[in-house]
């Protein structure tokens, strides 16, 4: 379980971060590096709560 939540959290803030990007009317490369900016934020963001919670678990 704990495998699916990085994927599926990276493919909503995707999906929702497209969606405005759409609103405001980027276009192009500025809509690519906003959305691979997004990912890897989400990927560090969600590596860090995991590993923290893997700390936890282990003391």
């Amino acid at each position: 379980m704990n495998k699916l939540i990085l994927p599926v959290a990276i493919f909503f803030s995707v999906l929702i971060s497209g969606k405005i990007a759409e609103h405001y009317g980027l276009e192009g490369n500025w809509k690519i590096g906003l959305l691979c900016l997004v990912a890897a934020a989400v990927q560090i963001a969600v590596s860090r709560f995991q590993r923290a919670q893997r700390q936890k678990a282990s003391r």
